[in-house]
């Protein structure tokens, strides 16, 4: 859990814990650095540093030797140009990822329904 939470959240008793954790490995301390990295690049106000810190990440998560850092920097790297966008405009599909997961969840509680007007209806309104 400390290691996964925002290391300037911590107290400073579990930032020290975090520390002695991160002291005895390697690909830890890389990961994790990686992840508090990330995460100053998607907070930071400026596109023309997000987009310039992102690239840079990339390119050490690709050698991080951490598989799967590699393979994300892989995936960020085809994705850049969507994910820059979401960075410059703020924009995200998350909204869209809400509704279909509403609809999945009403299709599996709602197994068994005979008609379709009526299922289509239920998505509706709980989709509003």
């Amino acid at each position: 859990k400390l290691i996964l939470t925002r290391y300037y959240k911590l107290k400073d008793e579990d930032k020290k814990a975090c520390d002695l954790m991160l002291l005895y490995n390697d690909d830890l301390r890389k990961a994790h650095m990686l992840k508090e990295w990330f995460y100053d690049i998607c907070h930071n106000e400026k596109y023309s540093i997000q987009r310039k810190e992102f690239f840079e990440w990339i390119k050490n998560a690709e050698s991080s030797g951490i598989k799967e850092f590699e393979k994300c920097a892989s995936t960020f790297r085809h994705w850049s140009k969507e994910i820059l966008n979401a960075f410059k405009y703020g924009l995200t599909n998350g909204v869209t990822e809400g509704f279909n997961n509403k609809i999945k969840v009403l299709k599996r509680i709602s197994y068994g329904i005979k008609n379709f007007e009526r299922f289509r209806t239920r998505i509706l309104h709980s989709c509003n």
